[in-house]
């Protein structure tokens, strides 16, 4: 590495810096309570948690539209052109996921208030499900941004890059409701109940799956985009073969990784979080499998 290469690099990571900040000062702007005093005063681990997905969202977003670019970045007349674009994605992203945590409240955890099981109980579960979230948000947007059309394709224009990342937004938060569902169906509890009642374990099972989903669906997005409906189709196509491999891992982890219990009963009875980061784990790291596989 030269100096050229190593100076360029610094300029990312300086970016990097100022999107953090950024991204903090949006999220307390649109969150109705102090998160500052949440965190260092009142020590909250939920919101901890939740701020961990958030920032790790962020940074996500950030990476897939620095490894998007297609300039050369040792051409210093390419350099700032490219940084702009970068933080342009970055800000875009800052915003989709603060919208992608109302669509959350609304629609997956919709049989209580986000608010008051973060803040009134300090609900680690709920923090959970929201880090979960965050991050698969984060990676589907990331390879929206990173697979963009192509200059030369004859869907190329100046608003085609934003608009195809906005497609997956829209596309991943619908995916994400769906699972929240499928995902009820396949667990024999009540996922919404359970993590009302403060049980972590249910959040930490549940969001871990959401990251293997969206780490999926991250290589459905990573294609550079084709057309709507050829782009879309294959989405879809790994949206379902997502679905069925997390239910088929999860059936593995209850049958032959823990063959003296069953999950539900170590999560719902027993609140078990070691069970839950191992349903965790293994949903995440096959999922990773698959997507250097396919």
């Amino acid at each position: 590495m030269d100096w050229i290469e190593l100076g360029v690099s610094l300029c990312y990571v300086v970016l990097g810096a100022v999107i953090l900040m950024i991204a903090k000062f949006v999220n307390d702007l649109l969150t109705p309570y102090p998160l500052d005093e949440e965190l260092t005063v009142r020590d909250n681990p939920a919101i901890g948690l939740s701020l961990t997905g958030y920032y790790a969202g962020v940074m996500i977003i950030f990476l897939g539209a620095s490894t998007g670019t297609e300039g050369d970045l040792l051409n210093l007349d390419r350099l700032l052109p490219e940084l702009g674009v970068v933080a342009a994605y970055a800000l875009g992203g800052i915003a989709l996921l603060n919208l992608g945590r109302k669509l959350l409240d609304r629609l997956v955890l919709r049989q209580f208030s986000i608010y008051q099981e973060l803040v009134r109980d300090r609900n680690v579960g709920t923090g959970a499900v929201l880090c979960g979230a965050y991050i698969a948000t984060a990676l589907i947007l990331a390879g929206g941004i990173y697979g963009e059309i192509p200059p030369e394709s004859a869907f190329a224009g100046a608003w085609t890059g934003p608009l195809t990342a906005l497609c997956y937004f829209v596309a991943g938060q619908v995916t994400l409701v769906l699972f929240s569902f499928f995902y009820q169906w396949i667990t024999r509890y009540d996922i919404h109940v359970e993590i009302e009642k403060d049980n972590p374990a249910a959040g930490v099972a549940f969001g871990g799956n959401m990251v293997a989903l969206g780490i999926l669906l991250l290589k459905a997005s990573a294609h550079h985009f084709e057309s709507f409906s050829a782009s879309l189709t294959e989405y879809a196509s790994l949206a379902a073969v997502g679905f069925v491999a997390l239910f088929l891992l999860r059936e593995l982890v209850d049958h032959a990784l823990l063959p003296r219990t069953r999950i539900a009963h170590e999560i719902a009875v027993d609140r078990n979080l070691g069970v839950a980061w191992i349903e965790s784990v293994v949903a995440i790291g096959m999922a990773s499998i698959l997507f250097f596989m396919l």
